[in-house]
């Protein structure tokens, strides 16, 4: 596997990756996983200037992607995706730890995540990562919660 900067000419293929990722869930969340309704467009202006993406490749097939940005003394990391058929490979513990360590040679000294409440596997894996609770928020529509979780780098 190879894990690279996704370029803007290949957000498309991120965006490709994360709905095929997160498509499992159309109707289980409530509300619906913000993954679900990116767009190329909105990816971009997430991103451009202040982060990026990354793609995992499986020779030439892209199966895992996630995006990051950078806020004031953090590294943000949201929308990690990979492709049902290739979890459990170390996948999205290989793009976290490639993201921790640029967040690191960068000088930021952790990095955020928002996990679901909904979501427990979800939780336990980011816990097992060590990140850590800080925060706890509730949609407005009171159907779901989600933690942000942070680790110290």
């Amino acid at each position: 596997m190879l894990i690279k900067a996704a370029s803007m000419d290949e957000i498309q293929i991120v965006k490709d990756v994360m709905y095929e990722s997160f498509k499992e869930y159309i109707g289980i969340l409530k509300p619906q996983s913000g993954a679900l309704r990116e767009t190329v467009e909105g990816i971009k202006k997430k991103i451009e200037g202040r982060g990026g993406a990354l793609l995992v490749w499986d020779e030439a097939k892209p199966v895992g992607t996630v995006l990051y940005y950078y806020e004031s003394d953090y590294m943000f990391i949201g929308r990690v995706s990979v492709l049902p058929t290739y979890r459990g490979k170390g996948i999205g513990k290989s793009l976290m730890a490639y993201l921790e360590d640029l967040a690191k040679r960068m000088g930021y000294l952790k990095t955020i995540v928002n996990v679901r409440l909904s979501l427990p596997d979800n939780l336990r894996y980011y816990e097992r990562l060590k990140y850590i609770a800080i925060e706890e928020h509730e949609y407005p529509d009171k159907s779901d919660k989600w933690y942000t979780m942070c680790k110290a780098l």
